[in-house]
């Protein structure tokens, strides 16, 4: 970590400008498809849940368990997680709808909808 300090000291303002470069990018990009859907449904992460401390020594893996979910706060995007099954370890797998920015109200609707029709959010894992 020292390392990357001392090799970026002097480049903050570069990094944080290209920074808000990207993210400019990606606010644009969603608001391109949000003109054609209301909201995305995405799973919450790109690979069924590991057991608590399993991962520790495999920081990639633990890094792009939020990946999904890492654009949204970039992009400012409205979010909401909620139960939509269990692998066949018996862990809770999620499922993400994403909205435009400020369309919380439609994020909340489509998630009771879901709710309604489904009873992931009352099932519980074992411990």
């Amino acid at each position: 970590m020292i390392g990357t300090f001392v090799l970026s000291a002097g480049y903050q303002d570069a990094y944080y400008k290209q920074a808000l470069r990207v993210q400019k990018i990606i606010q644009q990009e969603y608001r391109q498809v949000f003109k054609q859907v209301d909201a995305l449904i995405t799973p919450t992460t790109p690979t069924p849940p590991f057991k608590l401390g399993e991962k520790l020594n495999d920081p990639l893996t633990m890094y792009l368990a939020d990946i999904y979910t890492v654009s949204a706060n970039i992009a400012g995007l409205c979010g909401l997680n909620i139960p939509c099954g269990l692998t066949k370890d018996k862990l809770p797998v999620g499922l993400q709808l994403l909205g435009a920015p400020f369309h919380e109200s439609t994020i909340l609707k489509l998630g009771h909808h879901f709710q309604q029709a489904t009873n992931w959010h009352q099932r519980r894992p074992p411990v």
